[in-house]
């Protein structure tokens, strides 16, 4: 009667940090893929022949084979710096603001 009380009421606590195990795991992943993406779009933008859209088309592209949602690249040009930032939504298990992943890369432009 005692381990099945125990069982009872330590069950909801072992359930939900295993949920967050996956919860952060799931981040972790839509945040490397977030990177990559934004690294990936920093490249193609600082490239001297590179069109308005190229670094957002290869980001978007990225983002969304890597699994997220709700994705917005921006793309800010400046005279020898080209910055892309990439944010979108994992999928989440517990509600809560941790299904938001943001990254950024910059790179030189070439001349």
């Amino acid at each position: 009667m005692v381990g099945s009380t125990q069982l009872a009421l330590l069950m909801p606590l072992l359930l939900t940090v295993i949920f967050a195990v996956i919860q952060a795991s799931i981040w972790f992943a839509g945040r490397s893929t977030a990177q990559q993406a934004a690294m990936a779009g920093a490249e193609r933008a600082a490239f001297a022949s590179a069109l308005a859209d190229d670094a957002e088309r290869v980001s978007t592209e990225i983002a969304e084979r890597g699994g997220l949602d709700g994705i917005h690249v921006g793309v800010d040009r400046q005279t020898q710096l080209v910055q892309v930032r990439v944010t979108g939504q994992v999928p989440g298990l517990l509600p809560g603001p941790w299904t938001v992943v943001d990254a950024s890369a910059q790179r030189v432009k070439e001349a």
